[in-house]
């Protein structure tokens, strides 16, 4: 029912009458959808809104509001997130239901391929609010309309992330400083674990920019940049329950503490300023993912909130030209031939023990390089085959390292938790990533035994296989 129910037959117009019948608040029947999960529609005024929900961990996450329009007698939504462009179309049943079908289309040169999907939805009634809910749920309103009427404004934030797995803590820290010039300039640069980033969305162009490695990646501007980078201004659209918690002193400020149950056991804690309405603290609280992982709390603090700085404009452009920058994407897509049957990048790192591995000393070895993250649901799948391959090739010359760029405690605690005895290399400031161009995880590398990249890839196991018996392994 995917690619054919895109173009719906002409005579499911006559169901659509009128915006109204898809009015309302639907959850999908799929609950294992790795699609929408939720959307609502409303009218305001002579407009239809439509809000949705997409399936994301540990929370699903928020595509924001954007405004329906008839099609052929039929509802349509397109959303621009930058990296991808949906088209939706919302088909009332005849026996209540609604169908929703859509379809992506990707402007990450990914090149992946979207066929479309069509799920179906029930409306759900909408629950009373509590007193004390409707109470919360009016001051969030508050905040998220101050951040939405804000013109320019600069967040210096402190983020401090314990990610607990077993009896195992790892604490990581980071530094981010937003800057926002109304409607669609923003500049977020953070520092701290990891690589150093940038990130500008100049009003057309979001640019992820990498200064360390010189390198970029270019995506088109989202719609509306709020979901993914300004979250506190979709507040008064959460799912969630909140309820005001007390009120406390923090840093000299009176604030309000609303604490939100946003579902799958998520918790979410913010201190609201009681006279400028910004948020000072944000507490989250994840649990492990059911897959597996490690659960996951953050404390940011807001150490600098000002809505009254003038802002120049150049920080919100980004020419790639001024430093001969290269373009992130395009190195990873040339990898896969331009690596192939070259030497392979000399690299140093330590494992989970504290042992060094030299690339240059493993000579005379098959070498599997497996770029994962305890995060990373597609590298948990991809994981058993892995270990497979280390079991099994070990004595025929293979040597398997992961890699990755996460506290040495995690990643060990995970591989013990599910038996896994490959060793892991640890890769805190993505310098091995980056000499490999890893744009996407899993990505697997294969070195042959005179040290030259034989194979460079993700997702595709029987290529892989055929390399491996070229090596004398498999």
């Amino acid at each position: 029912m995917k690619a054919m129910l895109w173009l719906l037959p002409a005579c499911l117009a006559a169901q659509t009458g009128s915006m109204d019948l898809v009015s309302g608040t639907w959850i999908n029947e799929n609950r294992e959808t790795g699609g929408i999960t939720q959307f609502t529609v409303r009218r305001d005024g002579g407009h239809t809104l439509v809000h949705a929900w997409g399936s994301c961990q540990p929370v699903d996450c928020d595509w924001g509001e954007t405004e329906a329009e008839l099609w052929n007698g039929i509802p349509m939504v397109i959303w621009k997130h930058g990296f991808s462009t949906t088209r939706m179309q919302l088909v009332p049943q005849p026996d209540g239901r609604a169908l929703l079908a859509y379809r992506s289309e990707y402007n990450d040169e990914s090149g992946r391929k979207d066929p479309g999907h069509a799920e179906f939805f029930a409306r759900q009634e909408q629950s009373q609010d509590s007193p004390e809910a409707a109470a919360a749920r009016a001051l969030l309103k508050l905040v998220a309309e101050t951040y939405r009427g804000l013109t320019a404004a600069r967040f210096e934030s402190r983020e401090t992330v314990h990610r607990l797995g077993g009896k195992t803590e790892a604490r990581t820290e980071r530094v981010r400083i937003l800057l926002f010039s109304a409607p669609d300039r923003l500049r977020i640069e953070t520092r701290g674990s990891g690589e150093e980033s940038i990130l500008i969305e100049d009003g057309t162009t979001e640019w992820q920019i990498f200064p360390q490695s010189n390198e970029y990646v270019r995506l088109p501007q989202a719609k509306d940049i709020s979901a993914r980078h300004f979250g506190y201004r979709l507040l008064d659209k959460i799912r969630g329950t909140p309820l005001i918690a007390g009120r406390e002193q923090f840093e000299g400020a009176g604030c309000t503490v609303v604490r939100i149950d946003l579902g799958r056991g998520v918790k979410q804690e913010l201190w609201i300023d009681d006279t400028t309405h910004l948020v000072r603290k944000d507490l989250f609280d994840e649990p492990p993912a059911p897959s597996g992982g490690a659960a996951r709390k953050s404390q940011t603090v807001y150490t600098v909130a000002s809505t009254s700085e003038t802002l120049d404009a150049a920080l919100f452009t980004y020419d790639p030209a001024k430093t001969q920058a290269k373009s992130r994407t395009q190195l990873s897509h040339e990898s896969r031939v331009s690596l192939v049957g070259k030497p392979a990048p000399e690299f140093t790192l330590r494992d989970l023990d504290n042992r060094e591995v030299r690339l240059g000393d493993l000579r005379g070895k098959v070498v599997l390089l497996d770029f994962w993250g305890t995060w990373c649901g597609y590298c948990r799948e991809a994981l058993p085959s892995i270990e497979m391959l280390h079991r099994a090739g070990s004595e025929k010359g293979l040597a398997v390292f992961g890699v990755d760029a996460e506290a040495p405690e995690l990643a060990r605690d995970y591989l013990t938790q599910y038996g896994y005895t490959l060793r892991s290399l640890v890769d805190l400031h993505d310098a091995a990533a980056a000499l490999y161009h890893v744009n996407s995880w899993p990505t697997t590398v294969l070195i042959d035994r005179q040290g030259n990249v034989a194979y460079y890839g993700e997702g595709e196991p029987e290529k892989m296989r055929d390399v491996l018996r070229k090596l004398g392994i498999w």
